[in-house]
């Protein structure tokens, strides 16, 4: 994030060289995270990639240049010093991702959020910092239906149609029989 041509989250005497304004942004994004997931993995498919060792987060953290984390923070020099969201896949809908993620670090900046949250050292799936992200869609959607700040930062009206054919669409999923399971429990019978 920029302002006048200065980079907002570059601070090299800040903690972990990250700016406050850096440090409520991230705060904001792990806040919001587990209700983000229908913008950030919109399919039922989705979430076959977030599974541990597979370099898609499983758990709401962050680490500085740590690739197994949700947000990775890289300092350095003012121009490259950056956070990157790493959960949304490339299914995602890239305008709906961004509204999102910034949205929900702009509320961390309105309300100063502090980060509490350590940075992850080593690999985030053999540890347990940060709340777990929904592991399928249904639970997803469950997390984004809890979440009463969706609908103040992103719209009543836009947040209530997205979760209800998020809905919808995992409704449909528990509906259909599979040919995986029609392949394992027909040989079992």
């Amino acid at each position: 994030m920029w302002r006048d041509g200065v980079n907002l989250f570059h601070d090299p005497a800040g903690r972990y060289g990250m700016s406050q304004e850096g440090e409520q942004y991230l705060a904001g994004q792990l806040r919001l995270l587990p209700a983000l997931m229908p913008f950030f993995a919109p399919f039922v498919n989705s979430y076959k990639r977030y599974v541990p060792g597979s370099w898609a987060a499983v758990r709401a953290n962050w680490g500085i240049d740590n690739r197994t984390c949700a947000l990775r923070f890289l300092p350095g020099e003012p121009a490259s010093s950056r956070l990157e969201l790493r959960v949304p896949g490339a299914d995602a809908n890239p305008y709906l991702v961004m509204a999102a993620a910034l949205a929900a670090g702009l509320y961390g900046i309105k309300n100063a959020l502090s980060l509490e949250l350590p940075p992850v050292q080593g690999s985030a799936y053999e540890q347990s910092v940060g709340q777990a992200l929904p592991a399928d869609l249904g639970g997803a959607a469950g997390a984004m239906q809890v979440e009463p700040l969706l609908a103040s930062l992103l719209g009543e009206d836009f947040v209530g149609h997205l979760l209800r054919s998020r809905q919808w669409e995992w409704q449909q999923y528990q509906r259909a029989v599979t040919d995986w399971e029609r392949r394992r429990y027909f040989e079992l019978t």
